[in-house]
């Protein structure tokens, strides 16, 4: 019987995805460039996040170094895409994420002051291969002056958990793993991991691959989500977020500005959504961008209302903590899973002498773990007996 012509497209496709998305030595450069990019763009914010800077200052400092960067590497063959994957965002305070205004945003005049929380986050990708990375720093903190109280809990407990959370993403350990061990680890320092932050594993030109790993989830949300088993080659984002308080973060009325590309499709009525989805196809793909990033703000927030009705793009919302007294710290980095254990490819700038939490971790397995090495434990080689 002939074969279908479909079913030679759909294996065709198969290996496409699959060569795509292997650990290729080609894809891991990639994914490593990208990663340095963005790791050294977090470094430049976190440097010029002092008392008195301005949070859309230091989101357009973010953005400006991954393109400055990526437009200088990989430059042949023509045509591979690179820059920014995630927009730079900068939330401090009561602000949980996701906060990147636009100039005409009244946010856009928020200074940051001595003794403000700020989380930080952004990524880059070299031909779709993605590295994202975010942290938590305290303005004006230093050896002299540490971070201390409730916001060091919030951190130190954050860190560990990001720090567990590697050592247990190798194959044939599952997402609640991570999930329990975050949950213990917050649990010592008398926090909570913020209900429902999701860590991904990452594909190609993909932020959010199937495989997923849920912070805190609700009894009924636990029983309905599936059970991943994390495999050697993947890609996963960790990311972690933590919470002095009740761990339950609310979207306010602030409007988001970053978005990404669903794959629903529709034909859009009004001139001016066409022409702006048409930008964000062609310059962002299934990324994420923020409005800022397109060529007229004003037409892109008038576009993104047909867009959303439609199911086209997927809204990064802010997410605040109401309580003015609740501390939040975010860390993440993207990590592959290699034959000798998880690399993790992108860095955030940590100083244990910043942050004086009078709390310890008391949980005995959680300390085991984190005494353990990230990578796998080398084989020893067995002798050979000689014949006599």
């Amino acid at each position: 019987m002939p074969r279908d012509e479909s079913d030679v497209e759909d294996t065709e496709d198969e290996k496409v995805e699959i060569n795509e998305n292997e650990l290729s030595p080609n894809n891991v450069t990639k994914y490593k460039l990208a990663a340095d990019i963005a790791s050294r763009a977090l470094k430049n914010v976190v440097d010029a996040a002092v008392d008195g800077s301005n949070v859309l200052d230091l989101c357009k400092l973010g953005d400006k170094s991954i393109e400055e960067e990526t437009k200088a590497v990989f430059n042949k063959p023509k045509g591979i895409t690179k820059g920014i994957a995630f927009p730079t965002c900068v939330s401090p305070n009561s602000f949980v994420c996701h906060l990147s205004p636009l100039n005409s945003d009244p946010e856009s005049s928020i200074v940051l002051k001595k003794g403000d929380i700020v989380r930080i986050e952004l990524g880059a990708h070299i031909d779709g291969y993605i590295g994202q990375v975010a942290t938590t720093i305290v303005i004006g903190a230093s050896k002299e002056d540490p971070i201390t109280g409730r916001k060091a809990d919030v951190i130190q407990a954050a860190y560990l958990s990001i720090e567990a959370a590697i050592r247990l993403l190798k194959p044939g350990r599952t997402n609640w793993e991570i999930t329990d061990a975050v949950q213990k680890v917050s649990e010592d320092f008398d926090c909570k991991p913020v209900e429902g932050m999701l860590s991904h594993q990452v594909l190609r030109n993909k932020l959010d691959g199937k495989k997923q790993i849920i912070l805190s989830p609700p009894d009924n949300i636990r029983k309905e989500a599936d059970t991943y088993e994390f495999e050697e080659g993947e890609a996963y984002t960790l990311d972690i977020l933590v919470s002095s308080g009740d761990g339950k973060a609310r979207t306010p009325e602030t409007r988001t500005t970053v978005y990404k590309r669903t794959e629903e499709s529709y034909n859009l009525k009004m001139k001016t959504s066409r022409a702006v989805f048409k930008e964000i196809n062609t310059n962002f793909g299934m990324l994420a961008f923020s409005l800022r990033q397109l060529e007229d703000e004003n037409k892109a927030r008038l576009a993104v209302g047909e867009m959303l009705n439609h199911d086209l793009l997927l809204p990064y919302n802010i997410l605040q903590e109401k309580d003015v007294d609740t501390f939040i710290a975010h860390f993440m980095f993207t990590v592959l899973i290699m034959p000798n254990g998880p690399l993790k490819i992108t860095q955030f700038p940590w100083d244990q002498d910043l942050v004086k939490s009078e709390k310890e971790l008391q949980n005995p397995d959680l300390v085991e773990l984190l005494k353990s090495s990230v990578k796998n434990k080398k084989k020893k080689a067995k002798k050979v007996k000689e014949d006599k």
